[in-house]
């Protein structure tokens, strides 16, 4: 009877550990939107409509109130949720990674120790999510995008030519210490490191830019003590012609100073009124 019992369980364990094997982590396309709380609608209009020059293409429901949606491209999106009280909050709603079997990610980030909801939900523009915390407590969303949801069905549409920016490059999202090893992105997810700074791996890094191994987007870390670093990162072909165009739709209100970054790319960081950063960057070096 021993053995038998002894058996079975070598076979119990077996299977489990052969599922286990089997559920792989499904791919990830890239960003497809970063959701904000902003204290009003009209800031958002204002800011990332007019000034930036994204067209609002729709609105939804969700669990923290109404959604609206600026279209940066066919797959990426800026989300905002309104809350009077969001300056006095951390603002980052989540970052949404789009995937095709957001049923196979859960399972596969269930498989590796990491706290998942019971079952996929669908959000209010059709679409099929599940929510989880990096290691930082940054809210995560996996993302597959039906083609019967509001954002698919808007493909081709709300494209604005007065778009200062038609991709967001990365997503900067908070941390309290960059680390070498992150056990959600690297350990878990398999980004790749593409770059730390410093470069010197005896020297404990500050910022570390972490690549999706599907796609051309990344995310970064950057050591900072304020929860409402996180942001979108626009890609634009020429620094002065987009710092030129946003000090034409200023108004006159004084801009932040572009910089080299060290990753010597120009950079340049704004903020809405909210406090709310944006960043953009060149995809080239400075020669």
């Amino acid at each position: 009877m021993f053995q038998l019992i002894a058996i079975l369980s070598l076979v119990f364990l077996t299977l489990i550990s052969t599922n286990a094997q089997e559920i792989k982590r499904p791919p990830i396309w890239g960003i497809a939107k970063m959701t904000f709380l902003v204290s009003d609608f009209k800031l958002a209009r204002d800011y990332y409509g007019n000034f930036l020059g994204f067209s609002e293409a729709f609105n939804y429901n969700s669990p923290l109130g109404k959604v609206i949606s600026f279209k940066v491209n066919d797959r990426q999106f800026l989300e905002f949720v309104e809350d009077p009280k969001a300056k006095e909050k951390t603002r980052l709603v989540s970052v949404s990674f789009e995937t095709d079997n957001v049923e196979q990610m859960r399972q596969f980030l269930k498989n590796n120790g990491l706290k998942v909801p019971d079952a996929v939900s669908a959000d209010g523009a059709g679409n099929e999510v599940i929510l989880v915390r990096d290691a930082s407590g940054n809210p995560v969303e996996f993302i597959n995008m039906k083609q019967e949801g509001l954002h698919r069905k808007s493909k081709g549409k709300y494209l604005s030519d007065r778009r200062i920016s038609t991709r967001m490059h990365h997503a900067g999202l908070y941390t309290s210490a960059v680390a070498d090893n992150d056990p959600f992105y690297i350990g878990i997810l398999k980004f790749n490191v593409m770059w730390r700074y410093p470069e010197d791996l005896n020297e404990k890094p500050f910022m570390v830019y972490l690549q999706i191994p599907e796609c051309a987007e990344s995310i970064e870390h950057y050591t900072s003590p304020d929860p409402n670093f996180s942001h979108p990162c626009f890609l634009v072909n020429d620094m002065q012609e987009t710092i030129y165009t946003l000090k034409e739709r200023s108004g006159g209100t004084n801009l932040a100073k572009p910089i080299v970054g060290k990753g010597k790319r120009w950079l340049l960081n704004l903020s809405n009124a909210d406090k709310t950063k944006v960043e953009f960057t060149e995809a080239f070096t400075v020669r």
